[in-house]
């Protein structure tokens, strides 16, 4: 999709020039039709001067007192003319050099503008008139060349040009900073857009111009309510794990119940399913513990977040006396929820603590790519089991906590931001490895 700002300058610069080329045509058009009315006006006066210069010699012909003409008419070529018809008689001005208009004569009254091209190509305006005077009917027709009014019209029309094309440049670079100004609020709501991402903020400014406001309190609306829902979800968990306590108290009671004891066969199958439900339910206590509190959009320092989660899982599995260590870089953070990422570590960490001998160590590296691999010193997985545990859903011995629920969770989590999971046996302690890349955080 094109940009908006562009399309607005386009739009806007394209308006400004469709005015400037209007207000060009017009103002040519009227400059041109002002000019043809005086000269106009100016050729009906000369008309008329002409007209009192008649007169009627001893053979009843016309003539004209030359004394009484502008001289501009007695130079040849001057681009100026006149030509009088009376009853078969023509008079021409010495200007037109014997090159007579071919003319039909006007009613008396009347009067008709034509545009000829005269002497030397010369193009001109001209005026016919139709008079009655010493008892004839006389058309008199004037013309003026239309050269020089047309030359300093194209002067007018190249200065209003430059001036015209200086000033719509000045306005379209007015309207881009104009823009541009309007713009730089956008910019910044999508730079506060990009801090929520890497949980910098966790609203909108709502000082936006009006046509942004509702949109960013829609924005904000939802940011809301996905916080309010994720912590009901987490919430929920927690009360529910909590609320299973009671109803698991019972059943291990019955347990103990000689009853249920002496039915091997239905004996085991609780047990078993018992001590399902308590794994699940400790599990999901735990994560509540190594999360705690936290907004849905808050970025994972890794400094900050790392240290205290190794703590808590060390006092967690404090009865196996375990060495956690880490290496992690000096600063950096994840772009990413930082519940995800406690999640995601908490269990794969969790795992690593229950299967562990002695040692487990973190790896997390940045650059290239972000990696995250935790291994312990544990039995390790078989080659066939490596197979099932890649798969959805599948959990490894069940009588103990095992691998796959937790697995399972941070697939989820890995698959959610596009990233991999590899599972494999440890080079280095010669455990159970867990190596999570993701192309960017």
């Amino acid at each position: 999709m094109k940009s908006l700002r562009l399309q607005l300058g386009i739009g806007l610069s394209a308006s400004v020039f469709t005015v400037f080329i209007l207000l060009w045509w017009l103002t040519s058009n009227s400059i041109r039709n002002l000019a043809e009315e005086s000269v106009a006006e100016h050729l009906e006066h000369d008309a008329i001067s002409i007209l009192e210069a008649l007169s009627i010699d001893a053979a009843n012909n016309l003539k004209i007192d030359i004394t009484r003409v502008e001289p501009i008419y007695l130079k040849a070529y001057s681009g100026d003319y006149y030509q009088v018809i009376s009853s078969g008689q023509v008079i021409v001005s010495k200007s037109l050099a014997g090159q007579p208009f071919t003319l039909q004569p006007l009613a008396v009254g009347t009067s008709q503008k034509h545009y000829v091209t005269g002497p030397k190509h010369q193009p001109l305006i001209m005026m016919v008139y139709g008079y009655n005077k010493l008892g004839r009917d006389i058309s008199i027709a004037i013309a003026e060349d239309l050269s020089p009014t047309f030359a300093r019209i194209t002067a007018f029309q190249k200065k209003f040009t430059t001036l015209g094309v200086a000033l719509a440049v000045s306005l379209i670079s007015i309207q881009n900073l104009i823009l541009g100004r309007g713009f730089r609020r956008l910019t910044r709501i999508t730079q506060q857009i990009k801090d929520l991402e890497q949980g910098s903020r966790t609203q909108l400014d709502t000082r936006v111009p009006q046509e942004l406001a509702a949109l960013v309190h829609e924005i904000n609306w939802l940011l809301q309510v996905l916080e309010q829902r994720l912590q009901r979800s987490r919430h929920a968990l927690a009360d529910l794990a909590h609320a299973l306590k009671t109803p698991l108290t019972v059943l291990q009671q019955l347990l103990r119940l000689p009853e249920i004891r002496n039915q091997p066969q239905v004996y085991a199958t609780l047990q078993s399913q018992t001590n399902t439900i308590q794994q699940m339910m400790e599990r999901v206590l735990k994560r509540a513990r190594v999360m705690g509190a936290g907004g849905t959009v808050v970025k994972f320092d890794i400094n900050q977040e790392i240290p205290p989660l190794i703590k808590v899982l060390e006092s967690m599995y404090s009865d196996k006396q375990l060495h956690i260590t880490y290496s992690i870089p000096a600063n950096g953070l994840l772009l990413i929820d930082r519940e995800d990422v406690l999640e995601l570590t908490g269990n794969l960490l969790d795992n690593a603590c229950k299967w562990a001998k002695s040692k487990v160590h973190l790896t997390l590296e940045l650059q290239p790519v972000t990696q995250l691999v935790i291994e312990d010193d544990g039995p390790g997985v078989s080659h066939a089991d490596l197979a099932k545990l890649c798969q959805r859903g599948t959990r490894l011995d069940e009588a103990v906590s095992g691998h796959g629920l937790g697995l399972a969770i941070v697939r989820a989590i890995v698959e959610q931001y596009g990233g991999q999971l590899k599972l494999q046996n440890s080079l280095q302690l010669g455990g159970f490895s867990a190596t999570v890349l993701f192309k960017v955080f």
